[in-house]
């Protein structure tokens, strides 16, 4: 038996529940907790973990886990619903995040093109874990901007893919031009959406209807568990990820008559991973780049935030939806995601990152996550607050 998993696994659940504790005694936010979990018990502070092999396991089916339950509460029949939003909104926040972080860095920093467009892909992917549970414990997620953001957020966890794709052609480590690496992605796209049809058609509706025949909540759980794991590797044998496989999951799940009762039975299990996740992203971090480092972590916090923002706000407006609804998304999506941890962490193996500029992303990042809550919370208010501030009345066409 292998008893130092164990007593990782204690150290973790031991130290995360005193700070948690702390954290709700200071009303902040339980993902915050995680984070300070991880830099308290980073090798870079305690030396106790000297290998964190198993806890970026546990990372990794957090992340799956997480997408998949985000699928789980967002169906193909509320896809459709907000097509124009998840297509036109997201992909402009995409592309205008990327154009204005690589152009702004390739100008004012002289970094090279390819790190600058890199930067723009880091940039680009926003905290769906955050976001969302924010929006759910405000109930908000149905509200005007709540809708946009899930679009948005749902469209980013896909563009994961092709930017993980990209990102070994952008250092001249690929095999073949961009545009054929582009068209054997679409590729598999289309094939795993043929799939997934068939899948959602004919085959799991008819599969869970007789795992329910047995009429037990354990032997359902274990059924799901084998279904999104199953999905999850199918994906990843066509080259794609394991979490768009998860979220894809979800998805056909969801358009069954049983989602409901999936959702009540992973709700629990997708806090405990998720926590896994953002203390592995603590662990990432050293501490000390906040006191070698201070004047960059603040002009890059504020750099991203800014940038962020107003990339959110254009891709609202290219819809024509009133400006208040365009700030309240702007800000709201203004961290660093969760996948932009794995992305950087391939950007640091292509050398596409420096280690020095690894930390400091890993800094601002854990700071743009730990004032998202209060950002998020207070959204429907920065547009008052905006024109009382200017003194002026900004028109809502």
């Amino acid at each position: 038996m292998q008893h130092h998993i164990l007593i990782n696994l204690f150290a973790l659940f031991g130290v995360a529940t005193a700070v948690i504790i702390i954290c709700k005694f200071l009303k902040i936010r339980y993902i915050i907790g995680y984070l300070i979990t991880g830099v308290l018990l980073s090798p870079n502070t305690t030396g106790y973990f000297a290998d964190m092999q198993e806890v970026e396991v546990y990372a990794e089916i957090g992340i799956i886990l997480l997408l998949f339950t985000v699928g789980l509460e967002f169906s193909f029949s509320n896809l459709k619903r907000i097509k124009n939003y998840v297509l036109l909104g997201g992909a402009s926040q995409v592309i205008f995040t990327i154009v204005l972080t690589a152009g702004l860095i390739w100008l004012l920093m002289g970094s090279s093109l390819e790190e600058s467009i890199f930067w723009g892909f880091l940039y680009a992917l926003s905290s769906t874990a955050i976001v969302v549970k924010v929006l759910q414990d405000t109930n908000k997620i149905t509200s005007p901007h709540g809708k946009f953001i899930l679009a948005v957020l749902l469209f980013q966890d896909i563009m994961i893919v092709p930017l993980m794709l990209f990102t070994p052609i952008l250092a001249g480590a690929g095999d073949g031009s961009p545009i054929m690496a582009l068209a054997i992605l679409v590729g598999k796209m289309v094939l795993m959406g043929g799939i997934a049809f068939l899948l959602a058609r004919y085959i799991i509706p008819y599969f869970l209807k007789e795992v329910m025949k047995v009429q037990s909540q354990e032997v359902f759980l274990i059924a799901l568990l084998f279904l999104v794991t199953g999905i999850a590797l199918l994906t990843e044998k066509l080259g794609l990820s394991l979490a768009l496989g998860a979220f894809i999951a979800g998805l056909i799940i969801a358009e069954t008559e049983y989602h409901r009762m999936a959702i009540s039975c992973f709700l629990p299990f997708r806090y405990v991973f998720m926590a896994f996740f953002f203390i592995s992203m603590g662990m990432l971090l050293d501490y000390e780049i906040f006191t070698t480092k201070p004047g960059w972590i603040a002009f890059w916090f504020f750099f991203a935030l800014l940038v962020k923002a107003t990339a959110g706000m254009l891709a609202v407006k290219v819809l024509k939806l009133e400006w208040k609804t365009a700030l309240a998304v702007g800000f709201s999506i203004a961290q660093i995601g969760e996948f932009s941890f794995v992305l950087a962490q391939s950007g640091l193996e292509y050398e596409l990152i420096s280690e020095n500029n690894y930390q400091i992303f890993l800094a601002v990042s854990i700071l743009l996550m730990s004032v998202t809550p209060f950002i998020v919370g207070k959204a429907e208010h920065i547009h008052p607050t905006f024109t009382k501030i200017l003194g002026i009345k900004v028109n809502e066409g």
